[in-house]
């Protein structure tokens, strides 16, 4: 009787279990269909700029090169989460038909962010195969974050595979090796935080899919700038207002501004920088602005000055012209290392500072996508800058 008693319990837990189960079974969610639809009517473009045909099988859409504008996304606003595809890049590879995933772009204001994989197929050490910059107000920023680019391997005309994983203000991004990120961006440099999602280039596109919120423990909060426990940058600044300088005009002693005109401050971000296309956005034509910040010394001393800047500088010291130089991308003997783009190691100036308090002076001229200026002094032994 008694294992007669023992047998019926395990039968009933085990109808209960069972049932429990199907229950369990029953509430399951469906698993969510990540997929993006690559036919027409998901996706906004210029006629002539999208094929969409079946390949093995499989739905594809090939972009075609050329300057008809980026092919946009309908009904979708990306925030964070996993970008992925596998995409063809169309040969030959040109650095006006590179693939690129636009991000988080707000059409009202023309910001976005940008993920380009450039035209140098079959070679993993070009130091910029794959690169990301923002777009601020329309003025693209590809000169202004150097240090946003990687090597990484992929060819034309063959099969590569591209995961894009982006959470509050960090991103990684996978290149065909999904083991190991190809770059890590530590901060997203953008105005947006949200908006559409755009592709662009001559490549052939499929498998696409997008996974909101899906991170991969990704930190949202942007990783730490190193330059941040550097006490030596001139973080600093006031300044002028722009004003225009015709090209061919260059700045003169007889041009310093006046005291007066210096009505705003401006602070450095990242890497120390004066981002001054975040302040006063982009030029059409050539514009100068000026920025004035105070050293003082406890005696007379010769400093160094480490000076990035985009595109052209005039340095004052004490009312005396010190530096002069330009960083000019289309004309290739003035492009200063690194190709022409923004870099502490752009230039170095030599600073005569007198025992007391030091007016430093740089003229700042653009007409060409991002300006602005690094400055970093080589010793602080007995030197503090002013407010």
């Amino acid at each position: 009787m008694k294992k007669l008693i023992i047998a019926l319990l395990c039968v009933g837990n085990m109808a209960i279990a069972q049932k429990n189960k199907s229950r369990t079974q029953s509430q399951a969610p469906a698993p969510v269909d990540y997929n993006v639809s690559l036919s027409p009517e998901k996706w906004e473009f210029k006629e002539g700029k999208v094929e969409f045909f079946d390949q093995n099988g499989t739905k594809a859409m090939r972009i075609k090169q050329g300057n008809q504008g980026a092919v946009l996304l309908k009904d979708v606003v990306f925030k964070d989460g996993t970008i992925e595809f596998d995409f063809e890049p169309a040969s030959p590879m040109t650095l006006g038909s590179s693939p690129m995933v636009y991000f988080r772009g707000n059409m009202e204001t023309n910001d976005t962010e940008i993920f380009y994989i450039r035209a140098r197929p079959n070679r993993p050490t070009a130091n910029d195969g794959i690169q990301y910059c923002p777009i601020l107000g329309g003025v693209n920023m590809w000169d202004m974050f150097t240090e946003y680019q990687a090597p990484a391997f992929f060819e034309a005309d063959k099969p590569n595979h591209l995961k894009m994983v982006i959470s509050g203000k960090q991103m990684q991004v996978y290149v065909n090796d999904m083991a190991k990120p190809a770059l890590h961006i530590p901060r997203l440099e953008g105005n947006t935080t949200e908006g559409r999602l755009a592709i662009d280039g001559g490549m052939v596109v499929w498998n696409m899919q997008l996974k909101p919120n899906v991170t991969e423990d990704l930190p949202a909060l942007p990783a730490p700038d190193l330059t941040d426990h550097d006490a030596q940058y001139i973080r600093n600044w006031t300044t002028n207002k722009p004003t225009d300088l015709p090209t061919g005009t260059e700045i003169m002693l007889n041009n310093l501004p006046k005291p007066e005109s210096f009505t705003e401050r401006i602070e450095a971000e990242r890497k120390g920088m004066i981002n001054l296309t975040r302040k006063f956005g982009g030029n059409n034509s050539r514009k100068v602005v000026w920025l004035k910040a105070k050293i003082k010394v406890s005696e007379n001393q010769k400093n160094g000055l480490q000076l990035g800047f985009s595109d052209d500088v005039w340095v004052f010291l004490n009312n005396q012209m010190v530096f002069l130089d330009k960083n000019t991308y289309l004309q290739p003997p003035m492009r200063k290392y690194p190709d022409g783009r923004i870099s502490i190691q752009n230039a170095r100036v030599n600073l005569n500072l007198k025992q007391g308090e030091n007016e430093l002076l740089i003229a700042v001229a653009n007409d060409f996508y991002g300006w602005g200026i690094i400055a970093r002094l080589e010793t602080m032994e007995g030197v503090e800058f002013l407010r």
